[in-house]
């Protein structure tokens, strides 16, 4: 198989795409979570940032992949069995067999380096004011831009599929990033972090 086919299956697998808005969107508030507790906090330090987050990514795409290919393993081939038993065949070492290692895999990645691959975008700020390229205020304030631009993206292609106003799921998505904001500040004053 080439990497064409391989992309193809991911664009045809309905539950690819769900793992790939959930757990961008659980990458995304996760992220946005560490960095607002450690700017209330007061200990803005790239470093920290930098590392808590990347613990937090590095976990959820672990747990992702794993999580994802397990389960989506057994229930592809609970399915696969089903259908030998009505098709009264063996479908090992088949195309079908095939197609189904393949696609597990395939939807196990998205699973794990979809909310990876949102933190790094949302860090990157950070990684710039590590290296002393931009203050750690600015760092702040655009991986917030970031969070915000994700949040709303992935909104609209909720909207998208859905075939609803796009518009208005971005703004809802959006509401689940300022719930988070609002949380870990009443948290802060409370001095519960």
């Amino acid at each position: 198989m080439d990497i064409i086919r391989y992309l193809k299956i991911v664009r045809d697998e309905e539950i690819a795409r769900r793992y790939f808005v959930m757990n961008s969107f659980d990458g995304a508030l996760t992220i946005l979570g560490i960095i607002i507790a450690v700017y209330i906090a007061g200990e803005q330090k790239a470093s920290l940032i930098i590392i808590s987050s990347l613990g937090a990514a590095v976990a959820m795409a672990i747990s992702g992949i794993w999580g994802a290919y397990a389960i989506e393993r057994a229930e592809r081939k609970k399915s696969m069995r089903e259908l030998e038993m009505h098709l009264l065949t063996d479908l090992d070492e088949t195309e079908i067999e095939r197609k189904l290692n393949v696609t597990t895999i395939l939807v196990a990645l998205v699973d794990g380096l979809s909310p990876l691959l949102v933190s790094l975008i949302i860090l990157s700020p950070y990684f710039f004011a590590q290296a002393n390229l931009m203050p750690i205020e600015d760092a702040f304030y655009l991986s917030l831009a970031l969070i915000t631009l994700i949040l709303f993206a992935l909104g609209m292609f909720v909207g998208h599929v859905a075939k609803e106003d796009w518009v208005r799921s971005g703004i809802n998505m959006l509401l689940a990033g300022c719930t988070v904001g609002a949380i870990v500040y009443v948290l802060e004053l409370l001095r519960l972090l």
